[in-house]
């Protein structure tokens, strides 16, 4: 009698265990695809230039609560985590610019002048350690 609830209690645990793995691993990829889904970014998609200040905004503050540290430049220095970098390069004047250099100089007057203008993103990384959004890049379509 002892051996059967001795063996009905490691598959109980055993079952348990197994569950929970993949209970959390659920969550893990729920959490995950919802950090990604604030950008909501693929590969080729075009937008405006006021949706991207939008997006601008959101890395930086991204960014910011994670406290990713800053270089001499004011960048955002890279970590294999939770760090977003962006570059937008702008065809009209044939400059790449990163957008904590943008946002030195305001987006509301990247707004202002860029608002209606389209702008495609040709490029977005993965951190390989977490699967969240480490890069992207946009270039200007019209002018």
């Amino acid at each position: 009698m002892k051996k059967i609830a001795i063996f009905f209690i490691i598959i109980i645990a055993i079952v348990s265990t197994i569950a929970y793995i993949y209970l959390n691993q659920i969550a893990t990829n729920r959490t995950l695809q919802k950090a990604n889904a604030q950008f909501s970014i693929k590969k080729d998609q075009e937008m405006i230039g006021q949706e991207l200040a939008t997006i601008m905004n959101r890395v930086i503050n991204t960014n910011e609560k994670n406290e990713i540290p800053k270089n001499d430049k004011g960048e955002f220095i890279e970590n294999n985590e939770n760090s977003i970098k962006m570059d937008i390069t702008f065809t009209d004047v044939d400059v790449t610019y990163a957008i904590e250099r943008i946002g030195q100089a305001g987006i509301a007057s990247f707004v202002q002048n860029y608002r209606g203008i389209t702008f495609r993103c040709s490029e977005v990384q993965y951190h390989k350690s977490t699967g969240r959004i480490k890069y992207m890049r946009f270039e200007q379509v019209t002018e």
